[in-house]
């Protein structure tokens, strides 16, 4: 199994409702190909962390590169896994002001709680510490 960690910009503004169907579309797009993982964005930025299959995991990517919502996509870490660190897809973001947002299935408070917060980040991985970096960065 693979485990890609990549950063990008945004190229396009995303509001409350862009950030839903963001949510909405890419739980769907990942669960029907088996992919877990977590997306953050912060100030412009996203960081993404995809774990499945290796041809999966790479294809999808390539889809993500290449949508002109974003630019600079550079993969920060690209490595094989024994077991997902991340057992389901979501997406966390720092204060967002939409209910529906919040309320979506797969919305993370990832932003809202403690540095390395979960219990299965006692020994975390180099993608979980590359979030938890995101998370703190200004």
């Amino acid at each position: 199994m693979l485990s890609l960690t990549y950063i990008s910009t945004a190229s396009v503004p995303f509001e409350p409702p862009e950030m839903t169907a963001l949510l909405r579309q890419s739980r769907e797009n990942n669960e029907r190909r088996g992919l877990t993982g977590m997306l953050l964005f912060k100030e412009g930025r996203f960081m993404q962390v995809l774990e499945g299959p290796d041809e999966v995991v790479r294809e999808r990517y390539d889809v993500i590169a290449a949508d002109p919502r974003h630019t600079d996509v550079r993969t920060l870490l690209d490595e094989s896994i024994e077991e997902r660190r991340f057992p389901q897809w979501s997406m966390g973001l720092p204060g967002p002001a939409d209910d529906e947002l919040r309320r979506a299935p797969g919305y993370d408070s990832f932003f809202e709680t403690p540095a390395r917060r979960r219990h299965s980040w006692e020994d975390p991985s180099r993608a979980q510490l590359l979030l938890d970096w995101f998370r703190r960065r200004a």
